[in-house]
């Protein structure tokens, strides 16, 4: 889909039902984290972990984050991994990488994915810090 020089600065309101649902979100996520779930770099983040749990988690974050809900209903960022490693800069950017192929492969178009991706991007500090390992007495 192509616009003009608006298109590219789309918000994240509506997302969802431009990709077809709440079900196709559902959809996008699990192939997400079963790819995150194995991947070099990151997947030993979701070691033990059930994955159904993590995205129906990720789903409610995103229809509040995209605006299609008022209120978060789930965990926030800090909160959901702040039994976690400590999540690095490089991963972080890794499972952007892994974002933008996983969207790019389910069709979404290059404004749909940018929104996507600012959410995704501008939750880095609060994942970061919600990952710090261990807590020390």
């Amino acid at each position: 889909m192509s616009g003009g020089p608006e298109e590219g600065r789309r918000p994240a309101r509506g997302l969802v039902a431009r990709i077809g649902g709440g079900e196709q979100l559902r959809e996008i996520l699990e192939r997400f984290y079963a790819r995150l779930a194995t991947d070099p770099m990151v997947g030993f983040f979701f070691a033990g972990r059930d994955l159904t749990a993590i995205v129906a988690g990720q789903q409610g974050f995103l229809l509040w984050a995209f605006g299609e809900v008022e209120e978060l209903t789930v965990r926030p960022p800090r909160e959901a991994h702040r039994d976690l490693p400590p999540i690095l800069r490089g991963h972080f950017d890794r499972r952007l990488v892994i974002l933008d192929e996983v969207l790019r492969e389910s069709g979404l178009d290059a404004a749909d994915r940018e929104a996507w991706l600012r959410v995704e991007r501008s939750m880095r500090r609060a994942v970061q810090a919600g990952a710090a390992g261990p807590r020390q007495p």
